[in-house]
């Protein structure tokens, strides 16, 4: 008898069995959903951060490589559209002074590849200037987004500071934590 018993008897899952799984999965993805969609916004400002400092550190490094002053020009700021800085170039072997106007020769996408992000330029210079000396005109950009996930509307905000006469570029995070009561502010990344 016990034989004809286990002689049945077929492994296998119970359907209450798979409802709990698949009821432990939604709770899951309920959880983990807005956590993901809040990383992936700070994750982007910190990808066009990124790219912003390696746009100017490339400008920097052609300036000197070339011998001529290149300029970055900030043609949308990201309001409403994305953020777009262009690169030109001035003559060769002449430290030009910074700003717009005739003699500027546009870079292009097949020289320097212009700077584009979605985040907005919040405070920026319009435009800096990098010169064959390693100097620059001093300057910053400072980018911004807002993120939604399950902590609440938090404001990112990256800076970069360029400094005049060495061309070196600081690189600042907003914290907007709080110690004694007062929030820490822009500190070093």
């Amino acid at each position: 008898m016990l034989r004809l018993l286990i002689k049945h008897f077929r492994p296998g899952i119970t359907l209450i069995e798979l409802l709990i799984v698949i009821a432990l999965v939604g709770i899951l993805a309920a959880v983990a959903g807005p956590n993901l969609t809040g990383w992936n916004c700070r994750q982007e400002i910190t990808n066009d951060f990124a790219e912003l400092n390696g746009f100017l550190e490339e400008l920097k490094i052609e300036s000197v490589t070339r011998n001529r002053t290149m300029l970055a020009s900030v043609i949308s700021s990201g309001k409403g559209s994305n953020a777009l800085i262009k690169a030109y170039q001035g003559p060769q072997g002449k430290k030009r002074t910074c700003g717009s106007g005739a003699g500027w020769e546009y870079l292009g996408s097949n020289d320097i590849t212009d700077y584009e992000a979605e985040s907005a330029l919040e405070n920026f210079s319009k435009t800096v200037c990098f010169n064959a000396d390693a100097s620059a005109t001093a300057g910053s950009y400072t980018l911004g987004r807002q993120c939604s996930g399950w902590w609440g509307d938090t404001n990112f905000q990256f800076k970069n500071q360029i400094f005049g006469a060495t061309g070196y570029i600081e690189k600042l995070k907003y914290n907007t934590n709080k110690v004694n009561g007062k929030v820490i502010g822009w500190e070093d990344i």
